[in-house]
């Protein structure tokens, strides 16, 4: 196979991540998956790993620990999704995409996997997303990796990812998203995601809702698991739970000492000391979060024989690049992409860009999946200055039209614009911004990955340094 006939292998199966139609029983992923894997000769046995739940910031935290152990000399594995511009970014090893030729010479042996698989015909077809991760974690196998960290794709408890034995599991925040599957209370979507935690295992979670940190303490001591918990200084929202004994106290707190247009600096308490002065070039107190979150893991991780020494942190927290996270192209006007796509992501990264920019005037370029909870994220844009409504080339993105209509209903003294395309979007607000303003693309990371490509039109060194090629 070349590399374009791989491609079309792996996407003629049912993808979910473009139709957004998840009708299919879910029950029989993970038996689906092991089998397979099984046909390969368990790829995911051959090196340790952390996998990642929650709502938001999984990616994040994913990148501050694959890039801490790159740092302290580990060969790491990185499978993260959805990609911004190429299927290649899912499948990372020491910080390099997989090649081309490389995935297409994995793809035969896959192929062959399945076939004996559905032969048996004890289970239904499978989806491109198990075949994507059975893919990375026999990618990694053959690359020797020594510590994979793997990012659920969906919930948890059910995702494909969860055949795997983690040293660490990790349930980052949690918030209302892809309820019509993981249910329509933070308890029920808790439950689905903390699905990852392993009998006499161990968690880390910066969980904050007292009614999902219920739910995961509830999880973990039915396993035996143990839970540390991450939270900013001061007042805990889970106090009263914690009193009553249902909820654990707080072992990692942080705190942000300062935010600067091209990064931060904090510093966090631990168990058994403080990390002071510490830096990200990711923006906005979630990425500070995230980072608290990955040292908690660090640390447990190196409990477990994963070693690294505060240089490794140090430097690998600073180093680290997260696309399309406040990412910021362009200047007079301020230009940043970011993936937000539900209300509790947008409510922060409104806060975020105002605390970090203080911009004059905020002009966001929207659009959305329509299987997102659109009427709550533009209740979070009601205060904002203008918005041009747009949509990104996928089938699940809802019309620029329609999105008005809701715009209309929910915050209907915003000035609206229209716009076909997120390349249209982005020309009109910088025809309608001034210097001192500042324009945000966000909505999805659909979205984001085009504003990227437009910005490295634009002559964005980085954003044009992150795109190899784009597939679909």
């Amino acid at each position: 196979m070349n590399y374009k006939e791989a491609l079309a292998y792996i996407y003629s199966f049912t993808d979910y991540e473009r139709s957004g139609k998840y009708t299919r029983d879910r029950n029989e992923n993970i038996l689906r998956e092991v089998e397979l894997l099984k046909q390969l000769d368990n790829p995911h046995l051959q090196y340790s790993n952390t996998l990642i739940a929650g709502t938001k910031g999984k990616g994040s935290t994913a990148a501050y620990i694959e890039r801490v152990l790159r740092e302290a000399g580990l060969r790491t594995g990185l499978y993260t999704q959805p990609d911004l511009h190429t299927f290649r970014e899912r499948s990372q090893t020491n910080g390099h995409l997989i090649g081309e030729q490389e995935l297409a010479d994995l793809v035969p042996e896959i192929k062959a996997a399945v076939e004996k698989v559905q032969a048996s015909q004890q289970y239904g077809p499978f989806i491109t997303y198990e075949i994507g991760t059975a893919l990375a974690l026999l990618y990694f196998a053959r690359q020797h990796v020594q510590h994979a960290v793997v990012e659920v794709g969906l919930g948890g408890r059910l995702d494909a990812t969860n055949v795997t034995q983690p040293l660490v599991s990790v349930i980052t925040s949690i918030s209302y998203d892809h309820m019509s599957i993981l249910g329509d209370t933070l308890t029920k979507i808790a439950t689905e995601k903390a699905g990852i935690i392993k009998p006499n295992g161990l968690v880390v979670t910066s969980a904050q809702s007292p009614e999902a940190l219920v739910a995961i303490t509830s999880i973990a001591r039915q396993r035996n698991a143990r839970m540390v918990r991450v939270g900013a200084m001061g007042e805990d929202p889970a106090q009263a739970e914690v009193a009553t004994g249902q909820v654990p106290p707080l072992d990692y707190r942080y705190q942000i000492l300062e935010q600067r247009e091209d990064g931060q600096r904090f510093s966090i308490q631990t168990p058994t000391g403080d990390y002071s002065d510490l830096e990200t070039p990711l923006l906005g107190e979630h990425q500070v979060e995230n980072a608290t979150v990955a040292v908690a893991t660090l640390e447990e991780l190196r409990k477990k024989g994963i070693a690294w020494d505060e240089r490794a942190l140090r430097s690998g927290l600073s180093a680290v690049h997260w696309p399309a996270r406040m990412q910021i192209v362009g200047r007079e006007p301020t230009i940043v992409v970011d993936g937000a796509h539900n209300a509790d992501s947008m409510n922060k990264l409104l806060h975020s860009l105002r605390a970090t920019f203080d911009p004059h005037r905020l002009l966001i370029v929207l659009g959305v999946n329509k299987d997102k909870d659109i009427a709550h994220m533009l209740q979070e844009l009601a205060d904002v200055d203008s918005i041009i409504l747009t949509h990104a080339d996928n089938p699940r993105a809802m019309r620029p039209e329609e999105l008005q209509t809701l715009l209309q209903q929910y915050a209907p003294q915003v000035q609206v614009h229209l716009a076909e395309t997120c390349q249209q979007a982005l020309d009109l607000a910088t025809d309608l911004a001034d210097a001192s303003d500042l324009i945000c693309a966000t909505g999805s990371l659909y979205l984001a990955g085009e504003a990227l490509r437009w910005a490295a039109d634009h002559g964005d060194v980085q954003a044009a340094s992150e795109i190899e090629g784009v597939d679909h």
